[in-house]
């Protein structure tokens, strides 16, 4: 009797303690994707996959992203036990360059990990490389002319059709050395800052237009603290 009793004991503390440990349990196999080389205003897609390696139903509760990558859940919000998500990246280079890394979270009633992080890396390469991207004159004295120069080199693989290049200010004058822009091939700005009396500071664009980057120009910013 005393052995019933004790078996009893045990098989009601068995049932009423295994549903506590039923648990959804979001997995990714591949949380990090590098996608190499692209050139700026390239869009990158990768689908991130996970599993549901819980005995519990997975829900997803929201997914967000960090700037420059938008992230939708292309699959159910609810995953069945053993069954499998998919999460589609979109990462837009148009705005970067050099090396980026971005993070996707997604959020889910995983009790383990509520948050699970994805990532998104590469290297985002200029088709034209700014040299300097801007121009600071420093202090200059007003109505005395200052040059600077700026270089633009080809880097996206083939020939670029470049524009008459120009600025916000009429006391900006730009000058560009050629117009053929093979691949490869360097150009040279000359930029002529002639300052206004009566101001502080000089602010502006030099805009070169240019097919084949993105919004189809490159816009340089130019400085300069003035003195009468």
């Amino acid at each position: 009797m005393r052995t019933t009793l004790y078996q009893t004991v045990i098989i009601l503390v068995c049932l009423s303690v295994s549903p506590a440990f039923a648990a959804p349990n979001l997995q990714v196999d591949n949380p990090k994707y590098d996608f190499g080389e692209v050139f700026q205003g390239e869009k990158v897609l990768h689908v991130f996959e996970f599993v549901n390696e819980g005995d519990e139903t997975l829900t997803i509760d929201r997914v967000r992203s960090s700037c420059g990558c938008t992230a939708a859940l292309v699959s159910e919000r609810n995953i069945p036990p053993g069954g499998k998500g998919e999460l589609q990246a979109n990462f837009d280079s148009t705005r970067f360059r050099d090396a980026v890394s971005k993070t996707i979270s997604l959020y889910s009633n995983d009790p383990v990990r509520p948050i699970v992080q994805l990532q998104i890396k590469g290297k985002v390469l200029e088709t034209v490389a700014v040299l300097p991207p801007q121009i600071n004159f420093g202090k200059v004295v007003a109505q005395k002319p200052v040059i600077s120069t700026v270089l633009l080199r080809n880097q996206g693989g083939k020939s670029l059709k470049l524009g008459k290049p120009h600025s916000t200010a009429a006391e900006l004058v730009v000058k560009i050395s050629e117009a053929a822009f093979a691949d490869g091939d360097e150009v040279t700005l000359e930029l002529q800052l002639t300052p206004k009396p009566g101001q502080v500071r000089f602010s502006g664009y030099v805009i070169v237009p240019v097919d084949g980057v993105p919004k189809n120009e490159l816009r340089i910013p130019v400085y300069a603290t003035i003195s009468d």
